[in-house]
């Protein structure tokens, strides 16, 4: 075997070497720097997308933080609202109960006007009615001393 043949192995050592620090070089000046720009490009990169991601997560705060401020301000708004709306269906019970109240009050002074005057109507057809039944009974009855003058006089004496 010639790799094993101690006259050669200096021509080994010398190629070795050679090959060595060719690729050596060839690694040191063109590969590594490709590599390190390469991970440089992607590290520039990837710190842009943090910085952008940063910029849009503090906008994205800040209109979140607007939009509760806007919330916010909307519910005091509306519960303002819904408290004066209150106050005017409350006032405006109040007036038509005040309204309801009056009519009433007037429709029912002219129905006790309207008893009144039935209740008194009636009264003077009971008085006639038991008029004409007395003169009838006293008719039937053959009382000449008792006249329909003298019953209207008793009727009247008890009122």
């Amino acid at each position: 075997m010639p790799q094993l043949d101690i006259s050669t192995y200096l021509t080994q050592i010398f190629w070795v070497l050679v090959t060595f620090i060719t690729f050596w070089m060839i690694m040191d000046h063109i590969i590594i720097p490709k590599i390190s720009e390469t991970i440089e490009a992607r590290k520039r990169k990837y710190d842009d997308y943090i910085m952008k991601a940063e910029e849009i997560n503090k906008k994205a705060l800040a209109t979140l933080e607007r939009y509760e401020e806007t919330l916010t301000a909307a519910k005091l708004q509306a519960t303002e609202q819904i408290k004066a709306n209150e106050e005017d269906l409350q006032k405006m019970i109040e007036k038509r109960e005040e309204e309801i109240n009056q009519q009433l009050k007037v429709k029912i002074a002219e129905h006790e006007e309207t008893l009144i005057r039935d209740r008194t109507a009636t009264m003077l057809k009971i008085e006639e009615l038991s008029e004409i039944a007395a003169a009838t009974i006293i008719k039937q009855l053959d009382l000449k001393t008792i006249t329909e003058t003298d019953i209207k006089q008793i009727s009247k004496q008890k009122e």
